[in-house]
């Protein structure tokens, strides 16, 4: 197998290729670096003639899914350049993007199949609490609000997709291997075969999803409620005053800030992360989108891959949700190890987060407080898809991890290494 990783700002996007040429395309990461980064090498692809067997979509969130739109889009240019030149039109310019490998089938939970009636009024929702939270002055106002920004742009594409894949315009297959159902963990073990890779589904489960749709309907009607209030008080305040229109829509939106921003986090789609552990040849990679520790360890379980209280060793593990410190523990780390470990983050939200890789570290290395574990004690590296010299991210916070990392590498006797990316894309054989 062979992993090409992609910089992809502060998103997912990597190219799985197996020894029989067959090509999985992770996410997709945003929509500009996908263009920037990863349009062109996939260009070259369908120049050679190669195609996408699968694009798979973990989840929703836009630094995963609007990548993926991008090229939908794009191929979608290509289409009605194609349909001009048939009709006659000689003169019409070909699209100025590469035009992407054709896209054999596409895995990908999507929005509407697990929120079903509600997935318009939600992303209406989102897009109107992220407004009204700019407004906000505190700072986790602003922190908020760019979370309802990321999911409501993330669900926009993810409403998208699903018309541009839909058999009325691209007709490119969605879940196949659930009958084009909802991707869900069963009572069984479920395993699907790509060419000579084999895919272990490891999440989600069904109660997670029914967990979700239950949290994003209460947040959706709390919200609603709120907003409703807010209105009839901004009327009232608007008759009392008499002050004009443009005062009064100032006012109620920093209203509606303070309001909404009090409220609790929005439940991310990260629980909806689609997981899977892929195999060929005795070689293992780990995707595990932005899922959490606890449910990886349980996915790779119900995959009887891992037995309780054991570990798994993987070639490759794409550390979860951009190395953030809510989704990883001393647990999985102890349990899971890799000879490489892959961190898709910019800096962005302080991703990948220190603690996170001073967790991984400590449990390969050991640390002050206690030794390394006898069975983690070959070499190892981490892989980053940005840097701090890449124009995207957060270049101070991409500085301290450089720090860290290679002061951690010093000390290391030469058991551990790191790379950072500065160009387009790397290929990690695995």
């Amino acid at each position: 197998m062979k992993l090409t990783v992609f910089q992809a700002d502060k998103g997912d996007c990597l190219l799985l290729t197996g020894a029989d040429e067959t090509r999985v395309l992770i996410d997709g990461g945003l929509a500009g670096s996908y263009s920037e980064h990863v349009a062109a090498r996939l260009g070259e692809i369908r120049e050679a003639g190669g195609r996408l067997d699968v694009v798979y979509v973990s989840h929703i969130d836009d630094d995963h899914i609007s990548g993926v739109l991008q090229l939908l889009e794009d191929e979608v240019a290509w289409r009605v350049h194609e349909y001009q030149l048939r009709a006659g039109n000689r003169d019409h310019e070909p699209p100025a993007v590469a035009r992407p490998p054709e896209v054999e089938e596409i895995w990908h939970n999507a929005f509407r199949e697990q929120l079903e009636a509600n997935s318009g009024p939600i992303e209406e929702m989102l897009a109107a609490s992220a407004a009204v939270l700019k407004a906000g002055r505190r700072a986790e106002q602003k922190e908020l609000a760019a979370t309802y920004q990321n999911l409501a742009e993330g669900v926009s594409s993810a409403i998208e997709l699903a018309r541009r894949v839909s058999p009325e315009q691209l007709g490119i297959p969605v879940n196949t291997p659930f009958r084009g159902k909802l991707g869900v963990l069963g009572t069984k073990p479920r395993v699907n075969t790509r060419g000579s890779l084999r895919f272990s589904l490891l999440g989600p489960r069904r109660e997670d999803l029914e967990d979700l749709r239950e949290e994003w309907n209460d947040w959706l009607k709390a919200n609603q409620e709120a907003l409703g209030r807010l209105r009839l008080r901004m009327a009232a305040d608007l008759e009392r005053l008499g002050a004009n229109e443009v005062e009064v829509l100032r006012r109620s939106l920093e209203l509606q800030a303070s309001e909404l921003g009090a409220r609790s986090r929005v439940t991310t789609p990260n629980l909806a992360s689609l997981m899977f552990l892929v195999e060929e040849s005795g070689k293992r990679v780990l995707l595990t989108g932005d899922g959490h520790a606890r449910e990886i360890l349980s996915g790779l379980e119900h995959a009887r891959k891992l037995k309780p209280g054991r570990k798994i060793h993987v070639d490759v593990l794409k550390v979860q949700h951009h190395g953030s410190e809510f989704n990883i523990d001393e647990e999985f780390c102890r349990r899971v190890t890799a000879d490489h470990y892959l961190f898709c983050a910019n800096g962005e939200h302080a991703n990948p987060d220190p603690r996170v890789l001073t967790l991984i570290l400590d449990s390969r290395l050991g640390s002050e407080d206690a030794a390394p574990d006898a069975s983690a004690a070959g070499e190892f590296k981490f892989w980053f898809n940005s840097s701090a010299k890449t124009e995207a991210g957060d270049a101070e916070h991409m500085e301290q991890v450089e720090r860290l990392v290679k002061d951690r590498a010093k000390q290391s006797d030469g058991r551990f290494s790191a790379s950072f990316l500065d160009e387009h894309y790397f290929d990690l054989e695995v």
